[in-house]
């Protein structure tokens, strides 16, 4: 099965302007993506997805492959169909171009799946919460799944929500050590990587944006609300998106070692 990997890229954004093109260590933001996303084993083909000719400039500068799409798409789902329609591929592999450290691993772990099971529809991953602070903020997006790695739920607020341990918070103030071990053991941070098969990503982009998906905010919970089975396997990963200047100067400081 043919494999492309759409990583979107939009010039504009309102807490760091010009994402994609920001430099971290010798090298931009997008071209990080790019450079980690072509170590899998699977992935036959990469684009990226922008819609400014600064980012297919810069792309092409350093040899990889951009396409210019429509500067109205309301998400990065919609600005990768638009490159997919036109693919022979059979499953397409949305990458975030803010994601510097996206590791192979979680990559092909992702694609391993759905080319071993070629029933699945939508995949993507999670990882461990380490960092109880993480689990409180409403940037960090968090998912549980049943044991079969089938995502229940999504949210940015903390899921599951621990009644007892909460109610020790509200009235100490704090978590204990013990406590804080025991909600990272078992809660898990969702990874911006996703798989799909070609014709179910046609399908997903036409349904109508679903009441969950518009409250929290997060696209995946349309396919939920559809009845899409989506597969999230679990697999390591430390690394983060670059959404703010202090991710940016965050990023720097660990390329910098």
């Amino acid at each position: 099965m043919k494999v492309t990997a759409v990583i979107p890229a939009r010039i504009s954004s309102t807490r760091l302007p010009e994402k994609p093109l920001a430099i971290i260590g010798d090298k931009p933001l997008i071209q990080w993506v790019y450079e980690n996303v072509k170590k899998s084993r699977y992935v036959n083909e990469i684009i990226v997805a922008t819609d400014n000719e600064k980012i297919i400039e810069v792309v092409k500068k350093f040899g990889g492959k951009a396409q210019m799409t429509s500067p109205h798409h309301p998400s990065g789902t919609d600005r990768i169909a638009e490159v997919a329609r036109k693919l022979d591929s059979e499953i397409i592999l949305n990458v975030q171009g803010d994601e510097p450290f996206i590791d192979v691993e979680v990559i092909d772990t992702v694609l391993r799946l759905m080319l071993k099971d070629q029933t699945i529809e939508m995949a993507s991953a999670k990882t461990h919460i380490t960092d109880i602070a993480d689990f409180f903020n409403p940037a960090v997006v968090k998912v549980i799944c049943d044991k079969n790695d089938r995502a229940i739920y999504f949210s940015r607020a903390p899921i599951p929500y621990f009644r007892d341990e909460f109610q020790q918070y509200k009235k100490n103030g704090k978590l204990d050590k013990q406590t804080v071990n025991k909600i990272c053991g078992v809660s898990y941070k969702h990874i911006g990587i996703y798989g799909y098969k070609w014709d179910f990503l046609m399908k997903f982009t036409k349904m109508k944006e679903s009441f969950l998906e518009g409250v929290e905010k997060l696209e995946q919970l349309r396919a939920l609300e559809n009845g899409i089975i989506i597969k999230v396997p679990t697999v390591k990963y430390t690394g983060f998106g670059i959404d703010t200047p202090a991710d940016l100067e965050r990023a720097r400081k660990i390329l910098k070692g």
